[in-house]
């Protein structure tokens, strides 16, 4: 059966500690999910509460500012 595609990816290999990587597992089991679609999701939503643009310092000006 053929898998829907996701889009471009990159691989990026990590280690977790071994009661996450047991718990991964064991959720992967129960959801029928692979631990990588799992993994992504979760790193997926966290990004999406990160504020690059505040880590690094400084905020974007607004373009009606700039000129």
């Amino acid at each position: 059966m053929p898998m829907p595609h996701k889009g471009d990816r990159r691989y990026i290999p990590t280690r977790l500690p071994v009661e996450d990587a047991d718990k991964l597992k064991a959720l992967a089991d129960a959801t029928g999910d692979n631990r990588g679609d799992l993994i992504a999701r979760a790193v997926h939503d966290f990004l999406q509460t990160i504020d690059l643009d505040r880590i690094a310092g400084q905020e974007k000006l607004p373009m009606a500012e700039a000129s």
